[in-house]
């Protein structure tokens, strides 16, 4: 990964390198093109007459323009929500876990998240989209176009309406605060749009093709990794006895932890056999919990908890649920030798927390009347070391999101779990995974690769506006949003501070937008820089 980035790198480096000496020596400049930044900026003067026929409906620009900065208005009070929230979890997450440069920059290809190509028609309709909507306004305001044209790093990273600035910043506040929230709000909106055309158009026409459990997660060097098993194996079989569902994995009886079981899987098409070490993996050990105060580590399986055998997951929860908060129970553990090359056995004793304070600390919304009680390690962990779950379940995550939210707590779930499909390896959707299901319906006259194709289009279409709407919202100059705040406060002063000067109010309200702006940069630089300065 780190050798593509550095490729990506020195690619656009040769590129900016290349554009500034051509428009240092004037070979571009005949083209109507010059640098600006980084880019190669094509500048013309065609378009604005399809700009002017497009904000002939003035009246409905107006009324979206107002829909528009209430959008910009909410968005930018839960974006800030959202900044301040996190900054309070920085310290809950080590050095190791923290975001890198790469997570920063939102360049398909470098981002490691964003996919090169589909990241790249997802920009492409962000800017496009944003800058034609502040082109509209710009002319239902009255106020001039100068430009239009597109940017280029080494392919084209989309389109730029260059209004008069002179006339914008001359206008009326209520045109230019219009100018400013159309363009993030309909970022926001058209990605809301293909939100809908991918789960409920199209992900909504899949059904799967067996029922048997999918592998979403391998932890690394665990059993099912060491094994050859990945994102996407579809399990049938353990040992002979068929695995039909879910809780058939996560309840198969099989040997003592530590011996070996044959796993029959489909992946891509093919059916395949793997020997695999039985037993629960923990995959994560959270640090300074009960396990790790025990000297339990990620990589260990579990062998006995209390004095019963963990085969599965369900006996490790069963285990689990027959303890309290404040117990000290005996734990063994096969911790991998790598001198011997085999499973070694350590024995422990693990004092126990209440599960209910635990939450109670991190996510007290999730205590309800059905809250069950029982004693608490701080451990995640997977039979074979391998994440499973039914295709119904990841059809429901992609298809219908909102099927369970019943209340804002559910809601804000199930909305941070649909923008973290990149995370969970759903989005875009493999091979691996567009092999267990089949389109039923109209979408079926599709060839199967073109249909998955738009399928990822839309989603990343969607990701990338919103991302793009919500970053330009946040009230930081010389972000759309920070323009917005700036005209807002602006106009709060000149109420509320009726006799001051004119140079009074320029004073308070730079005053006020800089310090805003600052606190910005500090709540998504702490996320960053947070981890490792506490870790």
């Amino acid at each position: 990964m780190y050798e593509d980035i550095f490729l990506v790198l020195l690619a656009i480096i040769a590129f900016i390198v290349f554009v500034r000496l051509a428009d240092r020596k004037g070979w571009i400049k005949k083209y109507g093109m010059k640098a600006y930044g980084p880019f190669l900026m094509w500048s013309t003067q065609r378009g604005k007459k399809f700009i002017d026929k497009l904000s002939k409906p003035r009246r409905f620009w107006l009324v979206y323009a107002a829909v528009a900065k209430w959008v910009c208005i909410i968005v930018m009070i839960l974006m800030m929500a959202l900044l301040i929230w996190e900054a309070t979890l920085v310290d809950q997450i080590s050095a190791e876990d923290a975001p890198g440069l790469d997570m920063v920059l939102g360049i398909p290809g470098i981002n490691p998240i964003i996919p090169l190509w589909y990241g790249i028609v997802g920009l492409l309709v962000a800017i496009v989209i944003h800058e034609f909507a502040h082109g509209i306004l710009t002319r239902v305001g009255g106020m001039a176009i100068r430009s239009m044209g597109v940017l280029l790093l080494i392919v084209p990273m989309g389109a730029f309406v260059e209004p008069d600035e002179e006339a914008l910043m001359k206008t009326e506040r209520r045109k230019r605060m219009s100018v400013y929230a159309v363009g993030p709000a309909t970022n926001i909106i058209v990605g809301l749009v293909f939100a809908i055309l991918f789960s409920s158009a199209m992900m909504a026409s899949v059904e799967p093709i067996r029922d048997n459990p999918i592998v979403v997660s391998v932890a690394d060097d665990g059993p099912a990794d060491d094994a050859g098993l990945s994102f996407g194996a579809q399990i049938v079989e353990i040992d002979g006895e068929e695995i039909l569902e879910l809780d058939d994995y996560n309840g198969y009886d099989g040997p003592d932890p530590g011996n070996t079981v044959n796993v029959t899987y489909y992946y891509e098409g093919d059916q395949y056999t793997a020997e695999v070490v039985s037993g629960v993996l923990l995959t994560s050990v959270s640090s300074g919990y009960p396990a790790d105060d025990a000297g339990l580590e990620s990589g260990m399986i579990i062998y006995s908890l209390n004095g019963t055998i963990i085969r599965n997951q369900n006996a490790l929860t069963a285990a689990l649920r027959n303890t309290v908060g404040g117990q000290t129970i005996n734990v063994t553990a096969l911790s991998y030798d790598d001198d011997i090359d085999d499973y070694v056995m350590m024995n422990t004793t693990v004092t126990l927390m209440s599960r209910r304070d635990y939450y109670q600390d991190v996510s007290p919304a999730s205590i309800d009347e059905d809250f069950v009680d029982y004693g608490f390690m701080g451990i995640n962990s997977a039979y074979l070391g391998a994440g499973v779950n039914s295709p119904d379940v990841i059809l429901d995550i992609l298809a219908t999101p909102f099927d369970d939210v019943d209340d804002a707590n559910s809601l804000v779930t199930a909305s941070l779990q649909y923008i973290a499909m990149p995370f969970s390896g759903l989005a875009p959707l493999q091979s691996s995974i567009t092999g267990l299901y089949e389109v039923q319906g109209a979408w079926s006259i599709l060839p199967d690769d073109v249909f998955w194709v738009l399928v990822n289009c839309s989603y990343w279409i969607f990701w990338i506006n919103l991302m793009v709407g919500m970053t330009n919202v946040l009230p930081a100059v010389p972000l759309d949003g920070g323009f917005l705040f700036k005209d807002g406060i602006d106009s709060l002063v000149r109420r509320f501070k009726k006799d001051v000067t004119e140079e009074k109010v320029t004073q308070y309200v730079g005053t006020i937008t800089y310090v805003l702006a600052l606190f910005v940069l500090f709540l998504i630089m702490w996320q960053f820089i947070g981890p490792r300065l506490l870790g």
